[in-house]
């Protein structure tokens, strides 16, 4: 396991901590963890769903604008992984 510092918001530290003393997290690193991970599977989820509406209707320049947006990547970004048809880290999710 590698070591970071990572700088946040006072509400952001507030948040985790509270999560942590509620048991929800066994500790700030791993539910900074876990944050990370959801998002990656979130990001990997959203990518694999659109591949699959692309195969069936091509996606407009309105919904291509707004993936782009909700998974923080340029339009362009989002065209290409549609185009290649690869679902992001780890491929295609299962079945």
């Amino acid at each position: 396991m590698r070591r970071i510092t990572i700088s946040l918001d006072d509400d952001l530290v507030h948040l985790v901590e509270a999560e942590v003393s509620a048991g929800r997290a066994s500790s700030v690193s791993a539910w900074v963890a876990d944050a990370i991970r959801a998002r990656t599977r979130a990001r990997a989820d959203l990518v694999s769903d659109l591949e699959e509406l692309e195969r069936r209707e091509p996606t407009s320049t309105e919904v291509v604008a707004s993936m782009a947006r909700a998974v923080g990547l340029p339009p362009a970004a989002v065209v290409k992984v549609l185009k290649s048809g690869r679902g992001g880290p780890g491929g295609r999710r299962g079945a």
